[in-house]
């Protein structure tokens, strides 16, 4: 829809240079490979979230660093994802990427970057492997025990008894469920943010119009 509207994502240049059953491994161009990082977004979530634009780039923020900047690209759920376990995304999938982009970089350790349940399946994965130089975790949720989190027993509170372990959760239904339980976060602050957006893109606007008449009155 993006697309279609001209304001689609302006992504980095990458390559895939290997592939699983459910995931895809970017290799973005121009980092030079002095450090590495290793992007983990949430399965339910596009990956050019990381990449919108020039100016809005935690990809691009890293290139500009010197890092080697890989990202894991989760495919769309299928019938066969009923068999795949969790340790398949956080174990087997992370560690074969971590693997690669050692390869790729001479062996240098990556740094995980991981947002949302990707951050929880980045966690996990450092607690089962040593090749890992560092874990950024972005809203991650680590704690699922009952009561030990508000917002996860509101959630498992709203979501429907009837579903099982092996059914494809649609990724609409969570952040449904996730917005009833904490609308603070999931509908509030978010509106927030975009109405500080638009009245800072009018200021601008309103200062560029004022400093043309400006220069315009003292010629």
């Amino acid at each position: 829809m993006l697309e279609w509207c001209g304001i689609g994502p302006n992504e980095c240049g990458y390559r895939i240079i290997l592939k699983g059953p459910h995931w895809r491994l970017r290799e973005y161009a121009g980092g030079d490979g002095r450090a590495a990082a290793l992007i983990v977004p949430a399965p339910i979530k596009r990956p050019y979230i990381w990449d919108l634009a020039p100016s809005v780039s935690v990809v691009r923020h890293f290139l500009d660093r010197q890092f080697s900047v890989h990202l894991i690209e989760w495919t769309p759920a299928s019938d066969d994802f009923s068999r795949v376990g969790i340790s398949e995304f956080a174990d087997h999938a992370i560690s074969q990427c971590v693997e690669r982009v050692m390869d790729e970089t001479s062996g240098r350790k990556p740094a995980l970057l991981g947002h949302s349940l990707g951050g929880t399946f980045a966690a996990i994965s450092c607690a089962l492997q040593q090749n890992v130089g560092g874990l950024v975790l972005l809203t991650a949720p680590l704690c699922f025990e009952p009561d030990s989190s508000s917002f996860r027993d509101a959630l498992v509170s709203l979501l429907p008894q009837r579903l099982s372990e092996s059914d494809i959760v649609p990724g609409s239904l969570l952040s449904h469920v996730s917005a009833l339980a904490c609308p603070r976060v999931f509908v509030w602050e978010k509106l927030r943010n975009a109405v500080l957006c638009a009245l800072a893109g009018v200021f601008r606007s309103n200062a560029r119009k004022s400093a043309c008449r400006f220069r315009a009155a003292c010629r």
